[in-house]
């Protein structure tokens, strides 16, 4: 496993007239760490994985990445697919080119997958080519024939009304067969969303997946909405509260 030194991640905030892309790479390491244990203790040789939501690509690339580093290519094989509702946070994920500013949030093993160009830093060819990015859409309105192993629904949900998040969530689940993971959403019926579709929470490192999420995390508590923003996005604390494994957890198991 990567035992070196880990920095603070680097936000990056995309913007669109209907969308805001708030993201980071590395964002929540050990979201990751625990995700690639519980892949590896269902004990199967290969999983296909499809981020919803997946803004400008970062926390798609840190996956593969930390994946890679973990070295988990011994034990299972991945396949990785990625979209999103904005087709220009699409396109910016295929290009794979970002601010070089980024490079301060990683630590040396994480730099050696980017190179150099100009004041831009790009993803090397080989983890670009990990990845195929779907072209853009809802994850409402996401059908698709296929099924996925895990899906990933990040700081995504508060941007729909209540109704909407049981109607993503009960859609993922026809075509996700093991691992949900989810986390910013509407806590008073995340666990009844969960609940009906089969998942219950994994519970392994939850408080320290709570802490990670240092974007989120608050020392004083607010219920204010901003526009277009339809669930509380802030992080309290961590506490055992009524219900704190759904309210606070990010992975889900069928």
């Amino acid at each position: 496993m990567v035992k070196a030194q880990e920095s603070n991640p680097i936000r990056l905030r995309p913007t669109t007239e209907k969308s805001i892309g708030t993201t980071a790479f590395f964002r929540n390491r050990p979201l990751y760490e625990v995700l690639f244990s519980e892949l590896k203790s269902l004990g199967k040789p290969h999983y296909k994985i499809l981020f919803h939501a997946c803004s400008i690509g970062a926390e798609v690339y840190s996956f593969v990445i930390r994946y890679a580093l973990g070295g988990y290519i011994s034990d299972f094989t991945i396949e990785v697919y990625a979209t999103d509702l904005e087709p220009g946070f699409v396109e910016y994920s295929r290009n794979g080119q970002y601010p070089s500013e980024i490079l301060g949030g990683m630590n040396e093993d994480e730099r050696s997958f980017f190179v150099l160009t100009c004041s831009d830093v790009s993803v090397v060819p080989d983890l670009k080519q990990a990845v195929t990015f779907v072209d853009a859409c809802s994850y409402v309105d996401f059908e698709t024939e296929h099924t996925f192993d895990v899906v990933l629904l990040l700081n995504t949900l508060i941007y729909v009304r209540e109704d909407q998040q049981a109607v993503a969530i009960d859609k993922v689940s026809k075509y996700n067969e093991s691992i949900l993971v989810t986390s910013a959403f509407h806590t008073n019926s995340i666990e009844c969303d969960l609940k009906r579709n089969g998942y219950k929470p994994v519970t392994k490192q939850q408080r320290e997946i709570h802490d990670a999420w240092t974007d989120r995390r608050v020392t004083e508590t607010s219920s204010e909405l901003a526009p277009g923003i339809f669930a509380n996005w802030r992080l309290p604390e961590f506490s055992e509260i009524e219900a704190f494994e759904y309210k606070y957890g990010a992975i889900f198991r069928k």
